[in-house]
């Protein structure tokens, strides 16, 4: 598919092999949104010269990103990833915890939630990546948009809120970096409901795959599937309370990525061993879903499809911050799903993640890249 427009868009990003600075992917966005508009009125919008974006125009059009005279854009193969974003504040203790007590350690403040996430991940490995979120109109979710843009994520159909404040996630870890408790204050995401998911409509039917998190309200995630089942969509459970949301509705999934509670909660199989774990994805296969990845903890990975099983065996390393390694290994089966790689090639790409995940401070390793997770299953895998 194309699109009719009228114009064109200074860090790199990558699309079909081509780079694009940082203004020339804002041109082009703009034009997308608007095809009719003149090159006057984006010069306007951006605070630069009418010079200047004719010479992105010209520059969009060498790089084949608009196809000549009425600059006919090309249509770009992208994920549309639909959840939550939030602010992370994030607590390490240096010694044991000790309840009821104040405990010396570590605060860091980071971007989060388990959409966003998967989005910044998706885009860091060359996915073009559309994210669908709820933000307030605050410090925190201006930071959100902004760094979001940063990190080449489309961010154009996010919900903007003068009435609720950006979610805030508060986590304390313990002495083995792993979470001990948390705090979610995430109500602006009931904004996302069925009014507004309509409004993006096209956006969201051009995708070429679409990825969505338990965060979502009943009424966004039945809209989502229902309206979008000529697509492929995967989803992220995120705990075993909000995994419940889709426990009637599996058959529409074309992926699902879950852990061993969220598994034994969908599908009543207690997984003590990895026959369990074959069992548990007979189960969702048998529902419907096509491609089910099970996360094990320090047993590894099991994964199946309707021709295959498989399992990764875990990976000893050593664990820095154990929450984002899960958004890691939904960017990897997306990473899969795109390149069209085997169930294994997928599951392995997804355990590389993961691990550079957990092997970083930050929620999302900054150094993630398509190269370093190969050399990583490589090493270690």
């Amino acid at each position: 598919m194309i699109y009719l427009t009228n114009v064109y868009t200074d860090k790199q990003i990558l699309i079909f092999g081509d780079k694009m600075t940082f203004r020339e992917n804002e041109i082009l966005q703009i034009i997308k949104s608007n095809p009719m508009i003149s090159q006057q009125e984006i010069a306007d919008m951006l605070n630069i010269s009418r010079a200047s974006v004719a010479v992105h125009i010209t520059n969009l059009m060498k790089k084949g990103q608009i196809l000549g005279k009425g600059y006919i854009v090309k249509k770009e193969n992208y994920v549309t990833v639909i959840g939550g974003s939030n602010m992370d504040i994030q607590g390490f203790p240096n010694n044991p915890l000790v309840m009821y007590d104040s405990n010396p350690g570590q605060v860091d403040i980071s971007m989060g939630g388990v959409g966003r996430n998967i989005a910044e991940n998706l885009s860091r490995l060359n996915i073009n990546t559309k994210l669908i979120s709820a933000i307030g109109n605050d410090l925190y979710g201006n930071t959100i948009l902004s760094e979001c843009k940063n990190l080449n994520i489309d961010v154009n159909d996010c919900l903007v809120s003068d009435e609720y404040s950006t979610s805030i996630y508060v986590s304390i870890l313990n002495n083995s970096k792993d979470m001990q408790l948390a705090i979610s204050h995430m109500d602006i995401i009931e904004k996302l409901d069925e009014s507004f998911i309509h409004s993006k409509h096209k956006s969201i039917d051009d995708s070429k795959a679409i990825v969505i998190d338990t965060n979502l309200s009943n009424e966004a995630i039945d809209f989502i599937t229902r309206t979008y089942s000529h697509l492929p969509i995967f989803v992220d459970t995120v705990s075993t309370a909000k995994c419940l949301k889709i426990k009637d509705i599996l058959d529409r999934f074309e992926g699902i990525k879950l852990n061993k509670y969220e598994a034994e909660t969908l599908s009543g199989i207690k997984i003590e061993n990895l026959d369990d774990a074959k069992k548990s994805c007979e189960f969702f296969i048998n529902k419907g879903i096509k491609n089910v990845f099970i996360t094990l903890g320090g047993d590894g990975v099991y994964c199946a499809n309707t021709d295959k099983a498989v399992h990764i065996p875990g990976v000893k390393i050593n664990i820095v911050n154990a929450t984002g390694a899960g958004d890691a290994f939904m960017s990897g089966i997306m990473y899969g799903f795109m390149n069209d790689l085997d169930l294994e090639e997928t599951a392995k790409f997804s355990v590389g993640a993961s691990i550079l995940a957990l092997s970083h401070k930050n929620t999302i390793n900054p150094n993630l890249s398509v190269d370093l997770i190969n050399q990583t299953i490589k090493e270690l895998i």
